[in-house]
């Protein structure tokens, strides 16, 4: 993503106390960043129901797909981990699990666990436009999952304002949005992918994200070069 967390930490400013969502954690590579970046005033929840991704964030002597030790995510209280899908509804859902081809093949089921939808891929695998961009990203499994919404998950646990929301979510930013309609209001920050392709089915383009996020404004984007989107950032007016 195109924002750093030294941008996002000066964005937020000097505060007491600092709430971070990040929704689509993977395997904890930008949790690492926030917790290294932020004091001892940050809370960061995090979210990802993909089972290789929950098992790096909580089991002591992980790594990362880059080879970093994850043992930060467990030890530091600053950081709470959910390992469930944060959607438009609360239960269950299907998830598209998706694995990176590579020359060793017991490697390739452990890492590059980064494409994972609650939406089916689309031109994420073949595209008319594009063709086939990511041949060793491939998607042969589903499987169900627990998914909860933001406006639930802060209900059950009390957290009445977020500073930031980071959303990496492969396509399902109006599920994310949908599901946080009341909590809206009480979000200085949203920070996601969008594309204006159907990467994944149904996924929702720039307009429609706006249209989900009244009374923010849009500040920058970070457009994608090898496809139809960008990282965006939306601030509270």
């Amino acid at each position: 993503m195109g924002i750093s967390q030294q941008e996002i930490k000066d964005l937020i400013g000097d505060k007491d106390n600092i709430t971070i969502f990040e929704i689509g954690c993977a395997d904890g590579g930008d949790t690492k960043r926030f917790l290294n970046t932020f004091g001892s005033n940050l809370k960061i929840y995090t979210f990802d129901p993909e089972p290789i991704n929950i098992k790096y964030v909580t089991t002591p002597g992980s790594v990362d797909a880059f080879g970093n030790n994850n043992d930060i995510l467990i030890s530091d209280d600053r950081h709470v981990f959910h390992p469930y899908a944060i959607s438009g509804k609360d239960g269950i859902t299907t998830f598209h699990r998706s694995r990176n081809i590579t020359p060793n093949p017991s490697e390739g089921f452990l890492i590059g666990r980064y494409s994972g939808s609650i939406h089916e891929p689309v031109t994420m695998i073949n595209s008319s436009k594009y063709g086939s961009r990511w041949p060793g990203t491939v998607f042969e499994e589903q499987i169900t999952v627990e998914c909860k919404t933001v406006d639930t998950f802060c209900e059950e646990n009390d957290v009445s304002h977020i500073d930031f929301v980071w959303m990496d979510t492969q396509g399902a930013e109006r599920d994310v949005l949908k599901g946080a309609s009341k909590m809206l209001s009480n979000i200085d920050y949203v920070y996601t992918e969008y594309y204006d392709e159907e990467m994944y089915k149904s996924c929702a383009g720039l307009d429609e994200i706006k249209s989900l996020l009244p009374g923010f404004e849009l500040v920058q984007t970070w457009p994608y070069d090898d496809s139809d989107g960008a990282d965006v950032l939306f601030k509270k007016l």
